[in-house]
């Protein structure tokens, strides 16, 4: 449904139709008699029926690199460019340019939400919403004969050397296991948030949904968010609204807070913003899963091999993932080992990797605006490895340990060769050298909203997604994790919405 953007009004405004935003907009207009109007700022491709979704979107086999916001910023103190920390500018946001990968995580990870004082997050409170969520993406695990010869021998590695082959890896229980990921892929279709939760909602009368619609900030009279200034198209446009709900990210959130003069005060007088309401915790906490890679090239073999199977089925470039444990692990697995076909040129492979990332990272960075310009995309430091004790880059060290003990036999049955950092590097200076120099994202941005009780100081919204001290104002996004869960992030996005749509809008 489309209508004049000169005059707006609605129940409930959603700002950012991404992996959270999209879900919230189709639960609301399938569940409530709400009027409900989601703005995102990239293009709305409208329903899959009508044929307009651009191709590299919908294709699950590799990552596009088209409709980005172009972020960047430091990743470790001895890179010498910045580090590409990629977010979709469309409408299923990251949900539609990703690798697909659906996982939970451990049920810690939610108990340890509650525990942080956030009630009605502990794993049997959110599970239900996972459930609902996974079944609107379409959510599968892909059988062994699906598998690449890469994919199968590094999981067939894993197995050998004593990472149990998992039997569900949305097991909430599980401690280790290696396996094909659980996939929210359709025949084929990446099935983003757009696909699953508006397609089947777009003709209600109670959703509006517009593309190219950047916001700005949020209007607060006293305590009451009033009104979301956006440029549409280009025009500056004021909509108000009974409830405001931020669903731009991990770096959009926070930002659209600063810019409404929600924030640290002393960064925002900085900024020559007036501090509306002081919330410290706005930008801070910024949390990602540190990640590093093994580089190997394919030998002739492999390359017959991969190419005699891709003529004969689908060959996506990420599909096995095993969960693990370092000598630094408390509870649950803290290491994730993943396989990753490289980028194709003229239907070649370039080279294959094995990454590690850390699922339970110490190490937290800030996110600050560089302007008061909706334009200017804002200063994002991820300060990786940066916790007092080396937790994160001991856990690394030994992520790349075990990943060359998973890949020895791959090496050995003649299909791959290590290229990066080589195998003249096996020292420990040497390996943590490598580490601190090529860490980077898992693409997992999250916490710079952090949901907690108002006597936390650094929590930014209570346990309703509700911002502490402004009415009818939201976020529900992976801003508001209160910490990183042992997984990917889009699912446990998605779950948000699933989770909080009926205590939003009855807040």
């Amino acid at each position: 449904m489309t209508r004049s953007t000169r005059s707006l009004t609605a129940d409930v405004v959603i700002c950012g139709g991404g992996s959270s935003g999209a879900a919230l907009a189709g639960v609301l207009a399938r569940d409530t008699d709400a009027e409900v109007l989601l703005l995102e700022a990239g293009p709305d491709y409208g329903a899959l029926d009508n044929g307009q979704w651009p191709a590299d979107l919908l294709d699950a086999r590799r990552i596009p690199t088209t409709h980005g916001w172009g972020y960047s910023g430091p990743a470790h103190r001895s890179h010498p460019e910045p580090t590409a920390f990629d977010r979709a500018s469309v409408i299923g946001g990251c949900s539609a340019h990703n690798g697909c990968v659906a996982l939970l995580g451990h049920r810690r990870d939610y108990d340890r939400w509650a525990e942080l004082g956030n009630l009605g997050w502990a794993w049997d409170d959110v599970a239900p919403a996972f459930a609902r969520a996974t079944a609107s993406l379409g959510v599968r695990t892909p059988p062994d004969d699906e598998l690449t010869p890469f994919h199968a021998a590094f999981l067939h590695a894993a197995v050998s050397i004593g990472i149990p082959r998992s039997t569900d890896m949305n097991d909430p229980d599980e401690l280790a296991g290696v396996d094909a990921c659980p996939v929210n892929i359709v025949d084929g279709t990446r099935w983003n948030t757009a696909l699953a939760y508006l397609d089947p909602v777009r003709d209600h009368p109670n959703l509006t949904v517009i593309g190219a619609a950047l916001v700005d900030r949020v209007e607060i009279d006293g305590d009451h968010a009033v009104a979301v200034h956006a440029l549409i198209a280009g025009k500056a446009v004021r909509i108000e609204a009974s409830t405001i709900v931020l669903a731009a990210g991990a770096y959009g959130s926070p930002a659209i807070l600063l810019r409404s003069g929600v924030g640290p005060a002393q960064e925002l007088q900085r900024l020559g913003r007036h501090p509306v309401h002081d919330l410290p915790g706005v930008g801070g906490s910024l949390a990602d899963h540190p990640a590093v890679g093994i580089i190997y090239r394919g030998t002739e073999r492999l390359h017959e091999q991969m190419a005699t199977f891709g003529a004969r089925h689908w060959s996506p470039d990420e599909q096995t993932l095993a969960k693990a444990r370092s000598s630094r692990c408390q509870e649950a697995f803290d290491l994730h080992i993943y396989a990753v076909a490289g980028w194709r040129r003229s239907n070649a492979y370039d080279h294959f990797g094995v990454a590690a990332a850390v699922m339970d990272p110490l190490s937290t960075g800030r996110l600050t605006l560089a302007s008061l310009d909706p334009t200017v995309a804002p200063r994002i430091d991820h300060n990786y490895l940066s916790d007092p004790d080396g937790h994160d880059v001991a856990v690394l060290h030994d992520g790349l340990d075990m990943t060359r003990e998973i890949m020895a036999s791959v090496v050995a049955d003649g299909l791959v060769e290590e290229v990066h950092p080589g195998t003249g590097v096996e020292s420990t200076d040497a390996m943590r050298a490598f580490i601190a120099r090529t860490v980077g994202i898992y693409y997992h941005p999250a916490c710079t909203c952090r949901m907690g009780p108002a006597a936390d100081t650094g929590a930014v919204v209570d346990a309703s997604g509700r911002v502490h001290g402004i009415r009818n104002l939201h976020v529900c996004d992976a801003s508001i994790f209160p910490t990183l869960m042992r997984a990917n992030t889009n699912l446990p996005a998605v779950m948000l919405a699933e989770h909080l749509a009926l205590p939003i809008v009855a807040s």
